[in-house]
Parts: C-alpha cells; structure tokens; sequence
C-alpha cells in the first residue's frame, strides 16, 4: 500500500480518514480518477473490432485473456473532445462490468482523503445517471472521480433501451 500524500497547503490534514487508490487518467483536457479496485489491467489500443450500427460510444469489441470486452469512448459518453492519438484502455474488473474504457493518457496512481463538492460546469452525468461521484485535488489539478457501478449502470441501461 502506497504511502499516504501531504494534503495542499493551507488543508486541514485528515488522519482519521482512510486513504483512497485511484488511478488517473486524461481525456482531452479533462482529468478522472477510478478506484484502484475497479482497474483490471492497462492495455494500449490495440486491434479494436467495430460492431455494425453500434451507438458512437461503443468502440467496438477487444480480446482480453480469450474474454470479449466492450470498448467505450468515455470522452463521447461525457462529451468531452479526445486528444489525438491512439490512447489507452483501462480493463475494468468483471465486479465493475469488465468492459474497457478508452482514454487518452494515464498519469498515475493517487490517493485521496475526501471529495470536495463539484464547483465546476464539467459533465458530470451520462444521461440521467450521475457518474461523477466528487472532485478531489492533486498537484494542483481538479480530478473528477468516476463511480464505476454508476457507469456500468448507465451502459447497461442504454444498451438495453431497444430491446423494449
């Protein structure tokens, strides 16, 4: 377990608090953050197969270790312009949908103490679900927290919504 981080200056620190893992991660100029406990694996884009007449969202379909794995654009599901590039797939563990998000780059891994409320006209919502659990700081940049059961949650509900 990592060691836990100085909070910002001019914060009160929080001994009584537990630590929370995340990693973070960039999409466009945007920053999130996922429990640590939710990441399976990071895998650069490799060979992602499109899936015919498939919301915008949905990448296409990746093998992970001989399983199938929905690849999603989570800066099209948030709206939020990607940079660029290839990008990274963060795997998502089978308890959290096992599906793989695509992001643009990863920065690292953290730890923070409590959320702040979001202060902020970031999209913080998919749909009618919020997916945005808090915001946090580090090094001075504003991360916004990812519940991963919320955004399975909302996938399966939009990928469920023709079959009415």
């Amino acid at each position: 377990m990592s060691e836990r981080r100085q909070p910002e200056p001019g914060k009160e620190p929080t001994p009584n608090l537990p630590a929370h893992e995340v990693v973070v991660f960039a999409v466009g100029r945007e920053h999130f953050a996922l429990p640590l406990e939710s990441l399976a694996e990071i895998f650069k884009v490799s060979e992602i197969t499109p899936l015919p007449l498939s919301p915008s969202y949905l990448m296409g379909v990746i093998n992970v270790h001989g399983n199938l794995a929905s690849v999603l654009s989570l800066g099209r599901i948030l709206g939020i312009k990607s940079a660029a590039g290839e990008g990274l797939l963060l795997i998502l563990t089978p308890a959290h949908g096992g599906m793989a998000l695509h992001v643009d780059t990863t920065t690292g891994f953290t730890s923070y103490f409590m959320l702040e409320d979001i202060a902020r006209d970031t999209p913080a919502k998919a749909g009618s679900v919020e997916i945005i659990e808090g915001v946090f700081r580090d090094n001075g940049k504003l991360i916004s927290l990812i519940n991963p059961e919320k955004l399975r949650v909302w996938i399966d509900g939009e990928l469920t919504k023709g079959d009415d």
